[in-house]
């Protein structure tokens, strides 16, 4: 039996929110790292260990960035906007995960309204039909009774002399 789409559903979101959470710490983990590498000996640097590289990076990421530690030179400031991007762009993954669920959630409990409405419109033709079959029937008893063929005439008799 395949799996219902409910579980399909909730694998794709965890699946998803597994690579988003790896992906986040990579970005975090690296662009802080490299961060520190670059600014850690520079004058005027705030990054005073490397877990100030790596709360900066985590800050810069989720587009709180406090400004209590910035990058002072080119390359940190170029690691800075890679890590920007990326934070943009794994908030708006997340966004769409979340969508995705909500989505697929309203749209099952839309074909489950309207398969239940189906099935009434389905039952309610059945009903109507049948009537409509029973009053054929009848029909067809009250011409078989009046036919002239049901008497024994000759149905041609009455337009011959």
């Amino acid at each position: 039996m395949p799996p219902s789409p409910a579980r399909v559903t909730w694998a794709v979101v965890v699946r998803l929110a597994v690579i988003v959470t790896a992906v986040s710490s990579l970005i975090v983990l690296g662009g802080g790292t490299a961060l520190w590498f670059i600014e850690r000996d520079r004058p005027g640097s705030t990054m005073d260990s490397w877990g100030d590289a790596v709360w900066w990076s985590l800050t810069t990421m989720t587009t709180v960035g406090y400004g209590d530690h910035v990058p002072v030179t080119t390359t940190g400031r170029l690691i800075a906007a890679g890590v920007m991007v990326a934070g943009v762009a794994i908030i708006g993954a997340v966004a769409a995960v979340v969508a995705l669920a909500v989505a697929r959630r309203v749209a099952r409990e839309e074909e489950r309204a309207i398969e239940a409405e189906a099935e009434t419109l389905e039952q309610r033709l059945e009903v109507r039909l049948a009537r409509i079959e029973a009053q054929l029937a009848g029909l067809e008893a009250l011409l078989r009774v009046w036919s002239p063929t049901a008497s024994g005439e000759d149905p041609g008799a009455h337009g011959r002399a």
